[in-house]
């Protein structure tokens, strides 16, 4: 065996070894033949390219969009079903920024309309001022967020993967432009921001590949987050007239479950108690929503703990912070277990459903 084919044999074990029991002679053969011919003295290593396409198969595979294989097929699903729920999350979310734009800028500024309790009530910047113009701009790229799920939920991949891109560097960005009124706290922020948001747009590249389309939904599907926005915009204004936002005693309790992290443990702890509760299919249960959950649950709580790094205010602050932390704990540890138990067993991949390869 030369030197080459021995390195293109390591890096074929990036795929699954079933996969390769069937196809890696013939994978091998194929990189050997583009090499040129190339000896052990030349010290010949597999060109980055190689590399990344074997590796692009590899998520392929383990991500299957096509039920041949079931247990790839159901972590496939699983991550696939991550994406859209965390995109429906964020898009309900840029609902919820722009309707306090729309009244910060909208009501307030030009009709002079105060709403007691609405969220963005801040003093709108002076006019034509640096910041306020990009809180305008902000306040617009508040929708990246529902575009992506539109885009998604119409059977648009890759317009989907550019909108939830842009609308996470959105929200960072966000929080950049305040950074010197949040000073210590930015880092905290941001990476808070980052573990909310970013593992959806992550599964969203991942699940949704080449032989992974999404199905084209109907339009109101794509609409839902707006409806879902406007009624949490309602609620969490009700609730901000009953609540202090001075964090003291009487309102402690109620202002952990209102920050991103919170809205998104109780979504998450919504989804998960559906999942437990949901009848049987006629094939048993299904995998793919409580291992979605229980992927979306690891991020989320690393989000949450990151208000211990600077946690500060009444002892029932601390207390609801760690109840929510133990929550998610417990809320991933049941969707791990109900997933293995309906994870399908594992399979060979065998004869013509294994993909042909194509370096």
């Amino acid at each position: 065996m030369s030197l080459l084919e021995d390195r293109y044999r390591h890096v074929l074990r990036l795929l699954p070894a079933s996969y390769r029991a069937g196809r890696e002679e013939e994978m091998v053969a194929a990189f050997l033949e583009g090499a040129g011919g190339l000896t052990d003295r030349d010290n010949p290593r597999p060109r980055w390219s190689e590399i990344a396409s074997v590796a692009a198969l590899s998520v392929r595979v383990r991500l299957a969009g096509t039920p041949a294989v079931p247990r790839y097929h159901a972590w496939g699903r699983a991550v696939r079903l991550a994406a859209l729920l965390g995109l429906f999350f964020h898009a309900t979310l840029s609902c919820l920024w722009f309707a306090g734009f729309l009244n910060t800028y909208a009501l307030r500024d030009l009709l002079g309309i105060d709403v007691p309790g609405a969220l963005g009530t801040t003093m709108p910047l002076d006019a034509g001022s640096a910041e306020r113009l990009l809180d305008i701009v902000w306040g617009f790229t508040c929708l990246f967020g529902l575009a992506a799920f539109a885009a998604l939920t119409r059977g648009r991949p890759a317009a989907a993967k550019v909108l939830a891109v842009l609308a996470l560097l959105s929200v960072c960005g966000a929080t950049l432009r305040l950074l010197y009124v949040l000073g210590p706290f930015a880092f905290e922020t941001i990476t808070t921001h980052i573990l909310v948001f970013g593992p959806p747009v992550l599964a969203l590249f991942a699940g949704f590949h080449r032989d992974a389309r999404p199905p084209r939904r109907p339009a109101w599907v794509a609409a839902l987050p707006v409806a879902a926005g406007l009624a949490l915009y309602a609620g969490l204004s009700a609730l901000s007239v009953v609540t202090d936002s001075s964090v003291d005693d009487t309102g402690a309790w109620a202002w952990p479950w209102m920050d991103e992290p919170g809205l998104a443990l109780l979504a998450l702890l919504a989804a998960a108690a559906y999942a437990a509760t949901r009848p049987r299919t006629p094939g048993g249960r299904d995998a793919a929503l409580p291992l979605a959950l229980a992927l979306l649950t690891l991020p989320l709580a690393a989000a949450r703990s990151m208000v211990f790094l600077h946690l500060s205010g009444p002892p029932v602050l601390g207390v609801t912070y760690t109840v929510q932390l133990g929550a998610l704990l417990l809320c991933g540890v049941a969707m791990l277990v109900m997933a293995a138990r309906a994870m399908p067993a594992r399979e060979p991949v065998q004869g013509p459903e294994a993909e042909v390869f194509r370096p």
